[in-house]
């Protein structure tokens, strides 16, 4: 198992932060692991598992185990490989502070694990944009 972590002071309240997480139908506007998702769901289903491409060829499902108002967990197989990815949301005043954790099982991401490292990072740079832009166009921060 490789596991992967960065954290960032979002200028966004937790809610905001967390329905952009758990937002599947946007999840790839902003996760550049994904290519697309096949729902017209805006909130996802705990436990169902979702179709989605990703950059790995083949078949592969995202499913969120768990969302909730501080802390959001989704399983992503594909390829043979697992990812458990976590996302822990702290206020701290105006901000909120993610972090973002991955863990990656199988041999297709232990043979990728020098190109995952910076994943997390990505990630949280797309969800800062999106989060800050939404907090300041509705005025919730």
């Amino acid at each position: 198992m490789n596991t992967y972590r960065a954290e960032r002071d979002i200028q966004a309240d937790p809610a905001t932060v967390a329905s952009i997480i758990v937002n599947i139908g946007e999840l790839a506007d902003w996760n550049p692991a994904l290519i697309a998702t096949r729902t017209n769901d805006r909130v996802a289903i705990l436990d169902h598992p979702y179709s989605v491409s990703t950059r790995i060829p083949g078949r592969a499902t995202l499913t969120y185990v768990q969302a909730n108002a501080d802390r959001i967990v989704w399983r992503l197989e594909a390829g043979g490989s697992v990812e458990t990815g976590e996302w822990d949301l702290y206020p701290r005043g105006r901000e909120t502070r993610v972090v973002h954790t991955m863990t990656h099982g199988g041999a297709l991401f232990t043979l990728m694990q020098r190109a995952m490292a910076p994943v997390p990072t990505w990630r949280l740079d797309r969800l800062q944009q999106r989060a800050e832009a939404r907090a300041s166009s509705t005025g919730i921060s």
